[in-house]
C-alpha cells in the first residue's frame, strides 16, 4: 500500500538566482520524503512531471514512487523553501546481509595536480572530503559504515591496490578500503563580454573525484565511481580559504561538493547492501571465538554466522591471494558489545584449527 510522505527542503539563493534555488530546494525535500519512508535515492536530479526541469530521476529497487506533488514555495531574503507530498511505496532490502552494516576504511585523498590548490591554498581539501564522506555516511548510509580514516594521504597504484587493501583492512577492522584521489581542481575565469561592461568576470571551479573501493578480504574491487562537477567560485583568487569553513561549504562550490559526496555515499551504500558481511576472528579462547564486528554493525545474540578458514599465498608474479574453506561448523552470536562479539558453535562441537584471521559471514 502506497503512503503519503510530505517533506520540506531549503536552499540558499546566491546570486538572485532564485530558480537554481528552487531546484535545490526541490531536490532536498525528495530527498528527505525518500529517506523518511525507507526508500533509498540513487540520483535526485529531477522530476519528469514537471517539478524539475529534465528527466534524469531514479529511485533505487528499495522503493517506488508513484507520485509527488508541490505544496507550496516560500522565498525568503536570501534562501527559499520548498514543500512537496509524495506517494511512495517503501520496502526493505531482501537479502539477510543487508541487517549488517559493512566496515570501511579509508583515507585523505590526494590532488593530484598539486598546483590546482593554490586557488584558495586549499593543499588540504582532500582531507576535508575524507571527512565529510565520513560524516555523510554516519549519518545517512544503511548498509555501511566508514569507520575510521586514516590520517595520511595514499595513492597506491592499481597492482598495489590489492596488496594495500589486505593490509589496512587487517589494520583498521574493516571490511572495505575504499581510495579516493582528486583528479581536477582547477578554476577557471571567462571575460566579461567589452559590450556588458557592468558584468564583472566569472570563475568557475572544477572537481572531479575519483574513487575505487576493494574487499579486503578478497582483494577484488567491489565499486568504482568518479564525480564530476563544475561550479560557480565566488571567491578572490588570492585569498587563502579555510578548507572546512562556513564560508566555503555554504558557498555555490560548496554546495555543488556536498551534493557530490551525497551521491558517492548513496553509491557505496547501495554496492554494498546485499555483499556477505564479513567480521574477522581477533581472538580464539577454549570453544569461543571473538569478532572483530559488533553493536554498530548490527550485530545481535542469536545470530547465526558461517565460518570460513583463510588461507593466503602468492602466484608466479608475487601478488597475494586468499583462498577460503568453508568450516563445517556454525557459530551462533552469544555476546555482543559495541565493536565486538563473541561467538560459539551451534551444536556445541570444537572448533579445530580455527585461529585469529579467519572469517565469519552474514550471508
Amino acid at each position: 500500500m502506497a503512503i503519503w510522505f510530505e517533506a520540506s527542503g531549503q536552499a540558499i539563493i546566491h546570486n538572485g538566482e532564485k530558480e537554481a534555488a528552487r531546484q535545490q530546494a526541490t531536490q532536498e525535500a525528495i530527498k528527505q520524503a525518500l529517506l523518511f519512508s525507507g526508500a533509498s535515492v540513487k540520483s535526485i536530479q529531477s522530476l519528469a512531471n514537471g517539478l524539475l526541469e529534465d528527466d534524469r530521476f531514479e529511485i533505487r529497487a528499495s522503493g517506488e514512487v508513484n507520485n509527488i506533488e508541490l505544496i507550496d514555495e516560500i522565498y525568503h531574503d536570501d534562501y527559499v523553501t520548498v514543500s512537496i507530498r509524495a506517494d511512495i511505496f517503501p520496502q526493505e532490502a531482501l537479502c539477510t546481509a543487508s541487517d549488517y552494516k559493512k566496515n570501511i576504511v579509508t583515507t585523505w585523498y590526494n590532488i593530484n595536480k598539486r598546483q590546482q590548490a593554490a586557488v584558495g591554498n586549499l593543499y588540504d581539501f582532500g582531507k576535508v572530503i575524507a571527512e565529510k564522506l565520513q560524516q555523510e555516511a554516519q549519518n545517512h548510509a544503511k548498509y555501511s559504515f566508514i569507520n575510521r580514516v586514516e590520517p595520511y594521504y595514499l595513492s597506491p597504484s592499481d597492482k598495489e591496490k590489492k596488496a594495500t587493501a589486505f593490509e589496512l583492512a587487517k589494520k583498521s577492522n574493516a571490511q572495505y578500503v575504499l581510495y579516493g584521489e582528486i583528479l581536477e581542481f582547477a578554476v577557471e575565469t571567462s571575460k566579461a563580454s567589452g559590450l556588458a561592461f557592468w558584468k564583472s568576470d566569472l570563475s568557475k571551479r572544477n572537481l572531479t573525484l575519483a574513487f575505487s573501493m576493494y574487499d579486503g578480504n578478497s582483494g577484488e574491487m567491489v565499486f568504482q565511481n568518479t564525480q564530476n562537477m563544475s561550479a560557480i567560485w565566488d571567491f578572490d583568487p588570492f585569498q587563502p580559504i579555510d578548507s572546512n569553513s562556513r564560508k566555503l561549504w555554504n558557498s555555490t562550490f560548496g554546495s555543488a561538493t556536498e551534493k557530490a559526496i551525497q551521491s558517492v555515499v548513496r553509491l557505496i551504500d547501495e554496492s554494498v547492501s546485499c555483499l556477505p558481511a564479513f567480521g574477522r576472528v581477533i581472538n580464539v579462547t577454549g570453544e569461543s571465538l571473538s569478532i572483530n564486528i559488533g553493536k554498530h554493525n548490527g550485530v545481535k545474540q542469536g545470530d547465526k554466522l558461517t565460518l570460513f578458514q583463510v588461507n593466503q599465498f602468492f602466484d608466479a608474479q608475487n601478488f597475494p591471494h586468499r583462498q577460503f574453506q568453508l568450516h563445517p561448523e556454525e557459530v551462533i552470536v552469544r555476546q555482543v558489545f559495541a565493536e565486538t562479539a563473541v561467538v560459539a558453535s551451534v551444536t556445541g562441537a570444537p572448533l579445530a584449527n580455527i585461529q585469529p584471521n579467519d572469517f565469519v559471514a552474514r550471508r
